[in-house]
């Protein structure tokens, strides 16, 4: 078979981020990475006196984490600062988390998470010396991500 010559970079990834599922905040200006963890499913194995292999169980699948790395910015309606309010509110209000590798154009494919709830929240830290922009960063933990083929641009 052939090398392929479809490889993408992130360069033109878009994020967005939402605390109702149906208003959807542009993030893509501050977020410099989303990193998806979890996508597993739960197994389970026995022996037997005959025979040399395991019997394997399938189980359930394990919830998604989404850490999103950002700029940070104490500016209204920017990443962290979204990400603070919902992770400030009492009992933590519920979060969502969506991406286009390819940049949110129609034909694109996109990930949405079904509802999660901000589960890390790391506040900037930084140096004395280097002028390295402030970085800070959530994590959201949800069901499940659902991949879809986008029929109009976001």
């Amino acid at each position: 078979m052939a090398q392929t010559t479809g490889a993408m970079s992130g360069v033109g990834l878009k994020i967005m981020v939402s605390n109702n599922n149906s208003d959807w905040t542009d993030i893509s200006g501050q977020a410099n990475s989303v990193t998806p963890s979890g996508f597993n499913r739960q197994s389970g194995e026995t022996y037997t006196f005959d025979g040399d292999h395991a019997i394997i169980g399938k189980g359930k699948r394990e919830p998604i984490e989404l850490e999103v790395n950002t700029v940070y910015t104490e500016t209204a309606g920017q990443a962290f600062v979204l990400a603070w309010a919902e992770f400030d509110a009492d009992d933590g209000d519920s979060f969502w988390v969506r991406w286009s590798p390819a940049g949110g154009v129609t034909g694109n494919a996109a990930y949405t998470s079904t509802t999660g709830i901000i589960t890390s929240l790391l506040p900037p830290s930084g140096e004395a010396a280097p002028g390295d922009p402030l970085m800070a960063a959530f994590t959201v933990k949800c069901a499940s991500v659902d991949k879809s083929t986008l029929a109009g641009s976001w």
